[in-house]
């Protein structure tokens, strides 16, 4: 045997033995009590340790496995222990993503596209790292940031969302983890609410959307996603867009279960509640003064289609 051959045929046994701890620490995960998680994050560690020892350069798919046995090792230090390791699964994190983007051309070149990278791993496993990180950055109170590191996990798949399920669930998680921070960014002092409004709704929207459409391919497994979805925007339309809150109901509460009509109920009753008792305010022909009872119309009359 040359020493070529010998070389390859080590590095391959190295490769398989980084991946056999891989696959040991995924199966761990699944089980997600406490002491199999612990031994999934030790598994993943020696998946780590064998997976340096491979010449990165020499293999994309390779560094692809290391970047993906450190993004779970960063999740499962933060699913185990909050925030108190925070430093070192940031760390993590920002390994996986430095030796990840090489993989992803089209980060650092905007002309190439996503789509024909051979492989869609590479990119998943670093959209699913910065997700992971924006959702340690939510739980640190650092909101700007996590919604930032979001929109760029959301970039890097929301292309793919409609023809992949794997992608569709990215997209979906990305877009709930950026409405918790953008929730908590427009209560802020000095928040441009109607910003951070139009970009939360947006995203709402999308969402549901998106789960609609998987939906009609009777893929049902994001249902309950869109109650969480549907929840937050009757809250986000009726404080920030109420103009904009029948609508939002009636385009989604339809032809859906009874806990959608019961979230739909609850916000327009929370709407009507807010509405002055006494309306010696309004003024005939007042532009403003129309507007809040055609608003207030359309909701008493979407109630009672509700509840017929």
């Amino acid at each position: 045997m040359s020493t070529t051959s010998s070389s390859t045929t080590n590095l391959d046994h190295v490769r398989d033995l980084g991946v056999a701890w891989m696959n040991c620490g995924h199966t761990l995960m699944q089980r997600s009590d406490a002491p199999s998680l612990t031994d999934a994050l030790a598994a993943y560690d020696h998946a780590i340790a064998v997976l340096r020892q491979l010449p990165a350069n020499e293999n994309p798919s390779w560094t692809n496995s290391l970047g993906a046995a450190l993004m779970n090792r960063g999740q499962l230090l933060h699913r185990l222990h909050g925030v108190k390791q925070a430093a070192f699964a940031l760390g993590t994190f920002t390994e996986a993503e430095t030796i990840l983007h090489p993989l992803v051309p089209a980060i650092e070149n905007p002309a190439s596209k996503i789509e024909n990278l051979p492989s869609p791993w590479p990119r998943r496993n670093l959209t699913g790292t910065l997700l992971n990180r924006a959702s340690l950055l939510l739980d640190l109170a650092e909101y700007s940031a996590a919604a930032s590191t979001a929109r760029h996990a959301l970039a890097l798949t929301a292309l793919h969302e409609h023809t992949d399920a794997v992608d569709a669930d990215l997209t979906l998680k990305i877009r709930r983890c950026l409405c918790e921070a953008l929730g908590q960014l427009i209560v802020e002092p000095e928040a441009d609410q109607n910003a951070i409004a139009t970009e939360a709704s947006d995203l709402v929207d999308d969402a549901l959307a998106l789960i609609r459409h998987w939906t009609a391919r009777h893929a049902a497994v994001f249902a309950p996603l869109a109650l969480r979805f549907f929840r937050y925007g009757t809250q986000l339309y009726r404080l920030h867009q109420p103009h904009f809150l029948a609508d939002f109901i009636e385009e989604n509460v339809f032809n859906s279960g009874p806990e959608f009509h019961s979230i739909a109920l609850e916000a327009i009753d929370s709407a009507l509640t807010d509405r002055p008792n006494d309306q010696k305010f309004l003024t005939i022909g007042d532009p403003a003064s129309e507007q809040l009872l055609t608003r207030w119309r359309e909701l008493t009359s979407l109630r009672t289609r509700l509840v017929a």
